[in-house]
């Protein structure tokens, strides 16, 4: 195993959070030792009963591609304070779309698995709690080398670093769903929905970060030697940036329904992500869903080189913390916006949190990596920026105008650069 690749996903499944399972899981750039899991998008018990489904899925209908099949933890049940918000009016009553009534077939054995590791499916159950599994794997890779991927409210997380934070602080980078920086919340007009379920374990982690410098690795790596708290490279995809990473009804339509359903994976994805399509329209009036825990894992797959291209990603270090006490700004992601503090320490904190903040994403990468990866469609690129239809019209009337040497050109084309024809070839 190259322990570069190496992740742990803390998650609350969850719609988006299956597909980013399976994107992780199906990814030949990816490898999971362990699944933990957070209350979030509904309760524990439909947490635990939906990760089983997704494992078993991908088991059942996927090769392994010899991969270490993870360990899969149960851990916090409810907050470090406050109540969390309800999402089940996205999600369903179940977390995935209400599929177990008709669609998809209610596992009988799903808890005994959680115990019995001899008829597990696709993930090896353990005693441990997450928060005690996300150290374990921690101690005993490499310092530097695996990366948690946080999905869900960060109160395992929380919870691990204030058990160990030197153990906590080996992780290679933390990256994580979550926060709104420059944009309206998504559950309160101020807050996104995991910062909001538990804002204290979203301020500890924050706090995690705090003076780190991305130019001092070395910095890191002798306080670890000496067993000590290192500054933790925290990366955070918002609501700003996460809104590129979207799945349109239009391939939903093309790639996605015409699925053989004798796969159980497809037929599970094809379940909940019809339902999926339905909220968002009938909630947003959107024909394309943002998949959130997707595009967090995608990004995790582009920060494997600890660079991304700058030309498609925007990002920020930022001091940010987060409101734990207001009545209408609970969860809020605060940053010190006054132009006369830029160079001072706000929160009093010396050194300042420093989070690596995505504040703009890569829309076409991640439609090409998702959509290939999980459906093994065989984009390319340069093909998903033209819809069929369209591309092949406009075909037609430049060779038309080519071949009558005509010297106009289509509508559709003027002001702009023409595209050689063998290019739609």
């Amino acid at each position: 195993m190259d322990l570069s690749k190496s992740v742990i996903i803390d998650t609350d499944p969850g719609i988006d959070d299956a597909l980013a399972i399976m994107l992780a899981s199906l990814s030949p750039r990816m490898d999971i030792l362990a699944i933990t899991l957070v209350y979030g998008n509904v309760e524990m018990q439909l947490i635990k009963k939906n990760a089983v489904v997704i494992l078993n899925a991908l088991a059942d209908s996927t090769p392994t591609k010899a991969k270490k099949v993870p360990v899969l933890a149960v851990g916090a049940l409810s907050p470090l304070q406050t109540q969390p918000p309800d999402a089940t009016y996205f999600h369903g009553k179940d977390g995935l779309g209400m599929i177990y009534d008709k669609l998809y077939p209610n596992p009988k054995d799903w808890e005994r698995q959680l115990s019995d590791p001899s008829i597990s499916r696709g993930f090896i159950p353990t005693p441990r709690d997450a928060a005690d599994e996300i150290l374990y794997q921690l101690r005993q890779a490499p310092p530097l080398t695996c990366t948690l991927i946080a999905l869900g409210p960060l109160t395992n997380l929380a919870v691990a670093y204030e058990r160990d934070a030197a153990t906590f602080s080996r992780a290679r980078q933390i990256v994580i769903m979550g926060g709104a920086v420059n944009v309206p919340g998504n559950i309160t007009a101020f807050a996104e929905f995991n910062f909001r379920c538990d804002p204290l374990a979203a301020k500890i982690i924050m706090g995690a970060s705090r003076g780190f410098d991305p130019m001092h690795l070395q910095t890191r790596v002798k306080l670890l030697e000496q067993h000590q708290v290192a500054p933790c490279h925290v990366v955070l995809m918002p609501l700003d940036a996460t809104e590129d990473g979207t799945i349109s009804k239009a391939d939903y339509d093309r790639y996605i329904v015409p699925l053989d359903s004798s796969n159980c994976l497809f037929r599970l994805i094809k379940a909940f992500m019809r339902w999926s399509f339905e909220a968002t329209k009938d909630y947003y009036d959107l024909d394309e869903w943002a998949v959130y825990d997707a595009y967090a894992v995608y990004l995790a797959l582009e920060l494997m080189h600890d660079k991304v291209d700058t030309n498609k990603w925007h990002y920020e270090y930022l001091d940010l913390t987060v409101e734990t006490q207001g009545t209408y700004t609970l969860g809020m992601c605060c940053l010190d916006r006054r132009e006369y503090q830029k160079d001072k320490t706000s929160w009093d904190k010396n050194p300042p949190n420093n989070v690596q903040t995505f504040l703009k994403g890569d829309r076409q990468g991640f439609r090409t990596t998702f959509i290939n990866t999980v459906f093994d469609a065989h984009l390319v690129d340069s093909v998903l920026l033209w819809s069929e239809s369209w591309k092949a019209r406009l075909k037609e009337r430049v060779r038309h105008a080519l071949m009558t040497r005509k010297k106009a050109v289509p509508d559709s084309c003027r002001g702009k650069t023409l595209i050689p024809i063998a290019e739609f070839e």
